[in-house]
């Protein structure tokens, strides 16, 4: 899609949910709330990406009004860069909930509360201008959802103990959260998302009130006593003389909505009606760019070089550390083979073309690496001469059944086969014909690739579909892993960094399942360190005469 000169997403991002709108098809869309897990800019930029609609690739202006703001430069870079993996855009606008929920009214008061999963305040007086904010979850937020749920949740479990009032809300949360009461605080404790399934709880709280539960009520008595302090400090320091309630947190005309206007009686301000969201405010702030210049405003062509490679660095740890999920129970699976030919005096033969021949040697005559490994190495499939033609190579019928003639491969053994795409004929050939001798196959390829219509083999089969195993990269479809600002193409590939990884996980696991089965593993030692030498030589008198790399 060609991008329009005033084409734009604006995004309200938020701890719950996420909503949003693009001008290309005007059109609103949805997605999962931000929960600050290890990088903040990185969360932002991962649900922010998958909440925008497919067909939308390219916009001059991305808006985000954020409930958090990424506090460095560096990080606000990076998620710009994140962000650009997804969308390409010209420039992003940041602003907070607050600033875009009080330019989204149609009168501006002098002081605009947002109460959702979090809450902030921004006093906006034509000479002065200034946030109160709660101070994110951790160690405020004060009223807010996040904060209504969890003294919620803490009433239920001390009642519970005995060590509260009996409350409705102990039933709620059981209801709610579908687990026994003793198991409650462990199964909050590990959401995938708290903040925002505990800001779920909030409206359970807030109907527990409604029903005359008095623990129920004295949370939201206190939410509305907080929010009243909020006013009155703007009092205090602006003289502020209108406010706005605005957030899902705090409905008009609903309880914690009525319990503020209580609460404030007497303080001498008025409270403006008009509805106003951080959406609306955001798409006013992309369409009205005279709305931009007292906002964090970040050109993608100007993102400093030095966040590239941290994005890289950063996008292949958080891979790294998926498939360490993913992957497991094919890790395991792959340590019970090696593992069983180690214990049958069977050998374990890797082999990859191209750039995979890297991963064929990269457990082999290792420091810390097994013994019985015996990489399956051709010229014409590496990448040290007639590089061109070893592409050529890798797609010839009937050069794997020559390389089998050449290698011993025997019944028992195990063997790896490596390809990043699945769908190169001599690999596809070598599985076949390993099986066919009695060897098990793992293959390491990524199934996003293999799978893809975009990759340039259409064989009727691949390896993840023949092979006994898969340890699957996951890597992006084509490998390359970062698309920076102004290149048409995308660099840094990951499937050597991750296949190394997963090998190396197999050697390890492969070493404590002999040790459990009281076989004592042959394990090379640096040469580098007292007593390598002695240890490698007596490994290569005991296998010389079955790899002859190894002569």
């Amino acid at each position: 899609m060609a991008s329009d000169l005033g084409s734009y997403i604006a995004i309200d991002a938020g701890g719950t949910r996420i909503r949003g709108y693009e001008s290309v098809t005007a059109t609103e869309f949805t997605g999962s709330g931000v929960t600050h897990t290890n990088s903040l800019a990185l969360d932002l930029a991962r649900n922010i990406s998958a909440a925008i609609p497919d067909g939308i690739t390219e916009v001059n202006t991305l808006v985000l009004s954020l409930a958090a703001i990424p506090q460095k430069a560096e990080e606000r870079q990076l998620m710009a860069a994140a962000l650009l993996q997804r969308v390409r855009f010209e420039k992003l606008v940041i602003a907070s909930d607050t600033k875009a929920a009080a330019l989204s009214g149609k009168s501006q008061a002098d002081l605009t509360i947002a109460v959702g999963t979090g809450i902030t305040a921004l006093v906006n007086m034509p000479n002065d201008k200034f946030e109160l904010t709660g101070h994110g979850y951790l160690i405020g937020d004060e009223a807010s959802g996040f904060w209504i749920g969890r003294c919620g949740l803490n009433a239920a479990l001390r009642a519970n103990e005995g060590r509260g009032p009996d409350t409705s809300l102990l039933k709620t949360a059981i209801d709610f959260y579908q687990v026994p009461a003793k198991e409650l605080a462990d199964h909050l404790h590990q959401l995938s998302s708290p903040v925002g399934q505990v800001a779920a709880f909030a409206p359970s709280v807030v109907k527990a009130a409604q029903s005359g539960d008095a623990e129920a009520l004295f949370i939201i008595s206190q939410a509305a006593n907080e929010i009243a302090v909020l006013i009155e400090v703007a009092i205090e320091r602006a003289n502020i003389k209108t406010v706005a309630l605005v957030g899902g947190a705090i409905p008009h005309g609903e309880l914690l909505h009525n319990q503020v206007l209580v609460a404030s009686q007497g303080l001498n301000i008025a409270f403006i009606s008009d509805s106003a969201e951080p959406l609306q405010g955001a798409r006013k702030i992309a369409e009205e760019t005279k709305l931009q210049s007292d906002l964090i405003v970040i050109s993608s062509s100007l993102i400093n070089t030095a966040i590239w490679s941290k994005l890289y660095l950063l996008s292949a740890q958080e891979l790294l550390g998926r498939v360490a999920i993913t992957q497991q129970e094919s890790v395991a699976a792959c340590v019970d083979l090696f593992a069983d030919a180690l214990a049958s005096g069977k050998m374990i033969h890797t082999f990859g073309t191209g750039h995979s021949h890297l991963l064929a040697e990269e457990i082999f005559y290792r420091a810390g690496g097994l013994a019985a490994i015996y990489p399956i190495l051709d010229e014409r499939l590496m990448l040290h001469k007639e590089v061109v033609k070893g592409s050529q190579n890798e797609r010839l019928p009937g050069l794997a059944q020559e390389l089998v003639n050449q290698h011993p491969i025997a019944s028992g053994d195990v063997v790896i086969v490596i390809s990043n795409s699945g769908g190169n004929q001599v690999t596809i050939d070598l599985v076949k014909l390993a099986q066919g001798l009695g060897a098990k196959v793992i293959a390491i390829t990524s199934v996003n690739h293999a799978t893809s219509k975009s990759a340039r083999s259409n064989a009727a089969e691949k390896i993840h579909q023949l092979a006994d195993v898969v340890l699957d990269n996951s890597g992006v479809v084509g490998d390359a892993l970062v698309q920076v600002a102004g290149s048409p193409m995308s660099a840094g590939p990951t499937s050597t960094v991750i296949g190394g990884a997963l090998l190396q996980s197999v050697v390890v696991g492969t070493v404590a399942e002999c040790l459990k089965r009281g076989i004592q593993p042959e394990i090379f030692l640096s040469s580098n360190l007292a007593g390598g030498d002695e240890n490698n030589a007596a490994i290569f008198d005991k296998y010389r005469s079955l790899i002859d790399l190894y002569n």
